[in-house]
């Protein structure tokens, strides 16, 4: 069980628009390529860079709305399609112009949404373990109950959240299953990420997702799109998701790790960081052709 002494967030940059807080972390090397890092549903930025700590990148991870020190979006657009126009302004207040995007799980849905609508400002996808495709809706009793009329407030704030600590340790182990907790993922803080904010959150994203999925668009055919998935994933079927990735671009590279769970960039970490690697070389190359086309003709 994760150990019960309370470990302070990662504190970033917190940056302001449209009357909302975003909060950013950022790592790797910051005069680097920028990189846009999403985690998934209950999770931080704090989590999801983990892996690309040493990056030779520019690795930029928000909280998304809700979670951690960020902000929640109104109720109607907390779902992948109003995260996607949350992307974009983010995009523009950090002057990021054309960006790569790391993913992982629900994370990755918003970021299909805004390569779908907005080609021009994602130059690449690179989606870790995506939930992207509607899904059949899972039971989920203690997250139902805890945004059910009257009594959802109370298990909110004097059950969840009094036993984060608890909370998390399942979700993250049932995340890694079959492989072992990465001990990094015991030091994150459990009472910060299962929090009654975060809760409602992820709620309200599950509840929106399979509406909004429906609803997206096939992607740019000229859109890097690389796809890391655990062939042991409990969490999405790979093979339902991948097939959806496959009727909405014609050429996904797809790479399934035996053996590996729903967390491949904490289990699997080199893989994920190579997979980045040839994700920005695929795009370069693409650059470079284009650039040699234009000047022959």
């Amino acid at each position: 069980m994760l150990k019960q002494q309370a470990f302070c967030p990662r504190i970033g940059t917190i940056y302001q628009f449209d009357k909302q807080q975003v909060h950013v972390l950022e790592s790797g090397d910051l005069n680097a390529r920028p990189i846009l890092v999403l985690h998934g549903c209950g999770s931080l930025a704090e989590e999801v860079l983990l892996p690309f700590a040493q990056s030779t990148f520019r690795m930029v991870a928000p909280d998304r709305p809700g979670y951690g020190f960020s902000s929640p979006l109104p109720l109607a657009e907390r779902g992948p399609i109003g995260q996607s126009f949350w992307l974009e302004r983010l995009i523009d207040a950090m002057d990021l112009h054309c960006v790569s995007i790391v993913a992982h799980s629900i994370g990755s849905a918003p970021a299909l949404h805004l390569a779908a609508r907005r080609s021009e400002l994602v130059n690449g996808l690179l989606l870790i373990s995506p939930c992207c495709r509607p899904v059949p809706p899972k039971p989920l009793p203690i997250l139902r109950a805890s945004v059910a009329p009257v009594v959802g407030s109370l298990i909110r704030q004097h059950v969840i959240s009094r036993w984060a600590a608890f909370f998390l340790d399942r979700g993250l182990r049932s995340s890694s299953f079959p492989n072992t907790l990465p001990p990094q993922l015991s030091v994150l803080p459990a009472a910060h990420m299962v929090n009654p904010g975060a809760i409602e959150t992820m709620a309200n994203e599950l509840r929106a997702f399979n509406k909004d999925m429906e609803l997206l668009p096939k992607l740019p055919s000229n859109l890097p799109l690389h796809v890391l998935f655990g062939s042991e994933d409990r969490i999405v079927q790979p093979a339902w998701h991948i097939d959806g990735l496959r009727q909405k671009h014609p050429r996904p590279m797809i790479r399934v790790i035996e053996g590996v769970g729903h967390l491949p960039h904490h289990v699997v970490p080199a893989v994920a960081r190579q997979m980045l690697s040839d994700l920005v070389r695929e795009r370069v190359q693409q650059s470079s052709k284009r650039q040699y086309l234009a000047g022959v003709a």
